[in-house]
């Protein structure tokens, strides 16, 4: 199991106070070590649920049940499928979430981004330093911040294809193209491609949570400021949490936060 979450995806994390720009991996590693170093005990499988016991919580992983006064989750989320005719069939034969690790498979073919938000045009920056053509298929005006607008917009081989969705993806044993709509006339296209890399947003990662931690409509943890749930000693921190902004510096100072709390 590999520490880091998504952010072991990236290729250049933006935002932190860094002494000079690091890839998500490096920035995952670092913070093993450090955690090693501080003495920290790292298990390395997936925890499976957190119950409330007396006198202290239980996580459960596939092999043991860890007892604590306190959990803090950061389970972050995992990417929204397209949900479309041919995409579970060539995941990994084409179609991907990470340009990272997928993209140099492209190098020199057109692939399509789907997605408007800041996670899209920064893998489709990713994509282009390697792909022939980035094509980044947005229902919406995007919706990231202006820089990354501006530097996809100034890319030469990347264009915008606005107002539209991808209704299917392509190709028997291989991505061989998708199948556009324009949600504005109906009108529909086919997109020869190579790759499919699909940024719509994230379904957080709450499920081993008890019922009595709330969660929004969209199944993201409900905190007070001070990151408690409503499970007595539970905390959410990052993507997994209602009106996390997004930023990983945030994530950061949230972690802080919880753990100052704790240790008082």
């Amino acid at each position: 199991m590999m520490f880091g979450g998504q952010v072991a995806t990236v290729a250049s994390v933006e935002g932190m106070p860094l002494a000079q720009p690091c890839s998500g991996v490096d920035l995952a590693t670092a913070m093993v070590e450090a955690l090693r170093a501080g003495g920290a005990t790292l298990v390395t499988e997936a925890a499976t649920a957190v119950t409330e016991g007396v006198p202290a919580l239980q996580v459960a992983t596939a092999t043991q049940v860890l007892r604590a006064k306190s959990v803090v989750v950061a389970t972050g989320c995992r990417p929204r499928l397209l949900d479309v005719p041919g995409e579970a069939a060539l995941r990994g034969h084409g179609v991907s979430h990470c340009a990272t690790c997928d993209g140099p498979l492209f190098r020199g073919e057109e692939v399509v981004v789907a997605g408007g938000g800041d996670a899209a045009l920064q893998e489709a920056l990713t994509l282009a330093q390697m792909c022939g053509r980035v094509s980044i298929v947005a229902r919406f005006r995007p919706r990231a911040r202006r820089a990354y607008v501006q530097q996809a917009t100034a890319t030469s081989n990347i264009r915008f294809i606005w107002d539209s969705t991808i209704d299917a993806v392509l190709g028997e044993d291989h991505v061989t193209g998708v199948w556009l709509r324009d949600v504005k006339t109906g009108e529909t296209s086919d997109l020869a491609c190579a790759g499919v890399f699909a940024y719509l947003g994230g379904i957080p990662n709450s499920e081993i949570l008890p019922s009595s931690v709330a969660r929004d409509e969209a199944g993201f943890v409900v905190t007070d400021l001070a990151f408690r749930t409503g499970a007595n000693g539970v905390y959410a921190i990052g993507a997994v949490r209602a009106g996390y902004c997004g930023e990983l510096v945030s994530a950061a100072g949230e972690a802080a936060a919880v753990a100052r709390t704790i240790a008082g």
